[in-house]
């Protein structure tokens, strides 16, 4: 399953295509796509889709990820955050890919295990687990990447564990503990 993975934004975009094979995650392509700040906004946007679509025929991929709105207090930031994020999303209907939406805490949460890791954890997160070693790429392509992986992560099949056998009543801490050994946190 490949997934592109996009943080979308008027000035940079984010994107990362991550191919996975079972339990193993590849980087297959990343980058960021820079607009002119003094370009319309229809320019940039044509910009963003173009060169999005470029990486969809490039890579082929299955599946789009794109990181949700957030909300803070610039409205005109917001605003055009979701005029990147609508030239991303007709761009993956006109190629009939599906398309998931991940809040940025749930995918620091899926990348680095907590909802309000910084993004320099996000981005040593996303290179340890794609095996990258590069640090000439902008925090977006991490971001993008990040994102992809968050997506491949949602669709893993659930662990398979054994069920546990109850155990029997203990009569002490000792004998509780000797019979629920996984019930031990470890430091």
């Amino acid at each position: 399953m490949t997934t592109l993975g996009i943080d979308p934004g008027t000035l940079f975009t984010g994107f990362g295509v991550v191919e996975r094979d079972g339990k193993t995650f590849r980087a297959v392509d990343f980058g960021v796509i820079a607009t002119n700040p003094n370009d319309e906004m229809p320019k940039r946007l044509k910009r963003i889709y173009d060169e999005l679509s470029r990486v969809i025929e490039t890579h082929k991929p299955q599946r789009v990820a794109l990181e949700t709105a957030f909300y803070g207090k610039n409205a005109q930031s917001a605003l055009k955050l979701g005029q990147a994020r609508g030239a991303a999303m007709i761009l993956a209907m006109n190629y009939a890919l599906p398309i998931s939406e991940y809040a940025p805490r749930e995918v620091k949460k899926a990348i680095t295990g907590n909802g309000n890791a910084a993004k320099a954890q996000v981005e040593f997160m996303a290179k340890k687990l794609l095996s990258l070693e590069t640090e000439t790429a902008r925090a977006d392509a991490f971001d993008a990447l990040a994102i992809a992986l968050c997506d491949a992560f949602s669709l893993s099949p659930p662990r398979q564990t054994e069920p546990r056998r109850p155990a029997p009543k203990a009569k002490t801490w000792k004998a509780f503990l000797d019979a629920n050994p996984h019930l031990i946190a470890s430091q």
